[in-house]
């Protein structure tokens, strides 16, 4: 109709899409709201799982929706006889709990039993290893392992299967063609007569001429550490039972791996164990976290407090086979061990990825303090405190 008004629809703009900076803003308070999750996993909340390399316990994986470190990647595994057979790079640890085990590493066997700790160490062309129970079907032999999720990622995140575990196969048969797994080639020839002990006797020139020179020079002396590691036995296994017991500020630790450690084939973690005497506990220390503990015995709790802990500290009970983890924040936190029972010593496993220079060693973004000793330390003479405190 003329003169009529025409009616025009203004169509809503949709809302410009949320851009990376925040978006990645989201992400970052993601990670800082795990200090809203458990600390602690109960072994008896965790199902056992039968899978391609064996019967497993996931106490932590980048795959948990609740893990409070979700890069480390830790699990029990159970071997009645023996479990499947791979290769993948190293820089992971796995210490024996029960039984009387060997584990294959690059086709030399060696046997293993509680609080050994064995290493499969980062090496050209990867580790292939194999694990078996020495005692029968009715005696199985026991491990937990703890893998830094990004080192893997760092190596190539390769993974080739070359045994399947036999109750898998057996029940999963119809799955065998799938391509999860890598099919090993030839891409590795340039490795194959590649040897640590080769490097044993390696002397540093006295001068360089360039710092390449200098990068080059790094790499020889790592690889001479590691074929000093294979000289003194420690390339695969560090026996429990040669190693002592330190009283140290934060507690009773026995050391396995340590940045000053010369003899070991790998420097990416810290490793120990802990032990609480008796109705006792350990140091108070303020620290950025990131800390994982498997509790092998005992039972006690944690007292973890700091800015990210509103209502105020917060008390973690735990015993024997449970998982801890202390989550990271910006501004760290503290934490305390206390053992519960007064007869009887709590042990756990506790270990870190070895940050060093990179990342300020103990310092990281939050400082690292000692607030408090352990009553052990405390007692010992002045002669046999510390020197760098």
């Amino acid at each position: 109709m003329a003169g009529q008004k025409e009616r025009t629809h203004v169509r809503e703009q949709e809302p410009e899409p949320a851009g990376f900076y925040e978006n990645f803003l989201e992400y970052l308070k993601i990670i800082r709201d795990r200090t809203e999750l458990p600390h602690v996993t109960k072994s008896s909340d965790v199902p056992w799982q039968v899978g391609r390399n064996g019967k497993s316990k996931y106490y932590s994986t980048p795959l948990k929706p609740d893990a409070v470190l979700p890069d480390r990647l830790v699990f029990r595994k159970t071997i009645e006889d023996r479990n499947g057979r791979h290769t993948h790079q190293g820089s992971l640890v796995i210490l024996g709990l029960k039984g009387s085990g060997e584990t294959l590493v690059d086709d030399v066997r060696h046997p293993w039993g509680p609080e050994d700790l064995i290493i499969l160490p980062i090496k050209p062309g990867g580790i292939e290893h194999q694990h078996f129970n020495m005692r029968g079907p009715d005696d199985p032999a026991e491990w937990i392992a703890f893998i830094h999720v990004p080192y893997l990622e760092e190596l190539g995140a390769e993974l080739t299967k070359n045994e399947v575990y036999k109750e898998w196969q057996e029940k999963h048969s119809h799955m065998m063609s799938a391509d999860d797994f890598e099919e090993y080639d030839d891409h590795y020839d340039l490795f194959l007569d590649f040897d640590y002990a080769d490097w044993a006797d390696y002397t540093p020139p006295e001068t360089t001429n360039s710092l390449y020179d200098d990068l080059v020079v790094l790499r020889n002396n790592y690889r001479k550490m590691v074929a000093q590691a294979q000289g003194a036995g420690n390339w695969a296994v560090i026996r429990g039972e040669d190693l002592e017991y330190e009283i140290n500020p934060q507690g009773k630790m026995k050391w396995y791996l340590h940045p000053s450690f010369e003899d070991r084939s790998m420097r990416s973690l810290l490793f120990y164990i802990q032990e609480i005497p008796p109705g006792s506990r350990s140091g108070k220390q303020h620290r950025q976290g990131g800390l994982v503990h498997y509790i092998m015995g005992g039972k006690g709790h944690t007292i973890i407090d700091g800015a990210r802990y509103p209502d105020g500290p917060k008390r973690l009970e735990w015993e024997a086979e449970d998982y801890m983890a202390i989550p990271l924040s910006p501004e760290g936190c503290q934490f305390q061990h206390f053992n519960d029972d007064p007869e009887n010593p709590a042990k756990m496993v506790v270990t870190e990825p070895s940050h060093g220079y990179e990342l300020g060693w103990l310092d990281l973004g939050c400082g690292f303090e000692q607030l408090e000793n352990c009553p052990e330390y405390d007692a010992l003479d002045d002669s046999e405190k510390s020197t760098a405190i």
